[in-house]
C-alpha cells in the first residue's frame, strides 16, 4: 500500500505542476557504480563515438564537454538502465501506462566553460502527436544555483506548445521566443539537487538553467526520455530536421 500511495503522489505531483522531484532515487552502491560507469564511459567510448552524439563548448577542448547522445547505442549498461528497472517503471507510473525508451543522455557544464541552457519544451523536438512524453533529470554532483540547477514554470505544460527559434546554443538548437512573460517569472522555481536525486518532467513543460558560474564545481547529470505509446512521431519531419541540423553544425565548425 505504501508503494501504491507513494506512486499516486509521484503521479500527481507530475500531473499538477508538469514536474515531479524524487529525492535520493538511488543512493549508495547503486548511485556509486552508475558514476563510475559514467566516468569510464567518458574515458572508453567517447572517443569512439560520431560527431553527431558528442557536443563541446568548443571544439577540440576535451575539458568543455557538454553533452552525449544515446549512451544506450555504445554500452550494454546504460541499455540496461533506460529500458529496464527502476527509470522505466517510474516513467510508465508518471505517464499512466505503457513508454517507449528513446534516449540517454549526458549533461555537463564545465565550470567556467558553458552557457546557459535556453528555455524550451522538449516536446517541440520530439514531435509527437499528442505530445506526451516524460523526460528523467539525474543529478551526478551536488547542484544548485551557483553551477547551474534546473528552473522550472510550474503548470507550463498546461497551455501547450509555444514558439521556438534557434538558439544558437549547442545541444538546445531551439528556445522560446516569448520566455518571460509575467506568468513565467511568478511560476518558475529553481532545483536544488544532491547526487542521485531525480527530476522528472512534461515534454510540455517550460524549462532551462543557467551557466555553470562556479570556479571548479562541475555539474553533470543524466537525462532519460520516454515517450507515451499513445504518442505517434513524426519520423520523417524529426529525420529530416536531426539530419539538417548536423549538416548545419558541421559546415559551422560546431562538431
Amino acid at each position: 500500500m505504501r508503494a501504491e500511495l507513494r506512486h499516486s503522489e509521484q503521479r500527481d505531483e507530475f500531473q499538477d505542476q508538469g514536474f515531479a522531484i524524487l529525492r535520493a532515487f538511488l543512493k549508495g552502491q547503486q548511485l556509486a557504480e552508475l558514476r563510475d560507469r559514467v566516468s569510464r564511459f567518458l574515458i572508453e567510448a567517447v572517443p569512439q563515438m560520431p560527431d553527431e552524439h558528442v557536443f563541446y563548448e568548443t571544439k577540440g577542448d576535451a575539458s568543455t564537454l557538454k553533452q552525449l547522445q544515446h549512451l544506450e547505442l555504445y554500452d550494454s549498461d546504460f541499455h540496461r538502465h533506460l529500458t529496464t528497472g527502476p527509470f522505466r517503471e517510474l516513467a510508465e507510473n508518471l505517464m499512466s501506462g505503457d513508454v517507449v525508451p528513446k534516449n540517454l543522455q549526458y549533461f555537463s557544464k564545465p565550470p567556467g566553460k558553458s552557457r546557459p541552457t535556453p528555455a524550451h519544451q522538449d516536446g517541440y523536438y520530439f514531435m509527437l502527436n499528442p505530445c506526451e512524453a516524460v523526460t528523467m533529470w539525474l543529478a551526478l554532483d551536488t547542484i544548485d544555483e551557483e553551477n547551474g540547477c534546473v528552473r522550472y514554470v510550474r503548470a507550463s505544460h498546461r497551455t501547450g506548445l509555444r514558439p521556438h527559434q534557434r538558439s544558437g546554443v549547442l545541444g538546445f538548437s531551439q528556445g522560446l521566443t516569448d520566455f518571460p512573460t509575467q506568468t513565467d517569472r511568478q511560476q518558475e522555481v529553481a532545483i536544488s539537487a544532491d547526487p542521485g536525486d531525480l527530476l522528472a518532467h512534461n515534454a510540455l513543460t517550460v524549462h532551462y538553467a543557467d551557466a555553470n558560474h562556479s570556479t571548479r564545481r562541475p555539474r553533470r547529470s543524466l537525462g532519460f526520455i520516454y515517450y507515451s505509446t499513445r504518442a505517434r512521431e513524426d519520423t520523417t519531419a524529426h529525420k529530416a530536421y536531426q539530419e539538417a541540423l548536423a549538416a548545419e553544425l558541421k559546415a559551422t565548425g560546431k562538431i
